[in-house]
């Protein structure tokens, strides 16, 4: 099985992509003002890391792995056991939510991470400590799994004051069926793993819209966040 991982890169330290095996294929995506790496990809920086995510699923849609894990440049806040769980093949014992071909990732000991942030200007790091889990509940909408969830406007998790989401609104830009009642449901961080034939469930074009959308506008990375389950859920139409 050919398995890949893409890294949404921005300003973190990615030599922790060298606990990876050699035979797992490393696509990293470079946004923002940092000079780029051999064999790293510059892409706008616009729509954050689901912008780089559903535009590798959009531009690859024809020669995609049989497995794509995709992560931000430091993702163990998010995905602790990332290396583990690619590495080892655990992804379907280890993911929070299971949707056919797509796993959801989100685990965290609780443990503060220190991680290496790169300064813009000369490059010199910096260590930041990061760490939080979320508390997840058991899913209604999807396969098998947990998720957190939120109201039509993204709260609790997003402050109207700062965000302008209208979940109902955007809903109907992908899809014809009811949007979800009460609530939608979504995997923080955005972390997940998904197989070639699970993608192809949705059609190019599909994509290529999620995509232009989150290259013009500025609140779609919130959004796209909370309705990413639901592109890989067949059941919505």
């Amino acid at each position: 099985m050919e398995k890949e991982i893409v890294i949404a890169a921005y300003d973190k330290d990615l030599s922790w992509l060298s606990k990876l095996d050699t035979d797992i294929k490393k696509t990293i995506y470079r946004k923002g003002e940092y000079e780029l790496q051999e064999s790293e990809i510059g892409l706008d920086n616009v729509g954050r890391d689901v912008h780089t995510f559903f535009n590798h699923l959009y531009l690859n849609y024809d020669n995609l792995s049989d497995i794509t894990f995709f992560a931000q440049d430091y993702p163990f806040d998010h995905w602790e056991d990332l290396v583990d769980v690619i590495n080892k093949d655990r992804w379907a014992e280890r993911s929070n939510l299971v949707i056919g071909g797509y796993y959801g990732f989100h685990f965290n000991t609780n443990q503060p991470n220190t991680i290496i942030s790169l300064n813009k200007t000369d490059g010199t790091p910096t260590q930041i400590t990061v760490g939080m889990m979320w508390g997840m509940s058991p899913t209604i909408h999807h396969g098998t799994g947990n998720i957190i969830s939120c109201n039509s406007d993204g709260t609790p998790q997003a402050s109207v004051d700062v965000f302008n989401i209208n979940l109902n609104e955007y809903w109907g830009k992908f899809f014809i069926s009811d949007p979800p009642l009460y609530r939608y449901e979504f995997m923080p961080g955005g972390h997940f793993g998904v197989t070639r034939e699970h993608v192809r469930l949705r059609s190019r074009s599909f994509y290529k819209q999620i995509v232009d959308l989150l290259a013009t506008d500025i609140d779609a990375p919130w959004i796209i966040e909370r309705l990413e389950c639901y592109f890989f859920n067949p059941k919505f139409i």
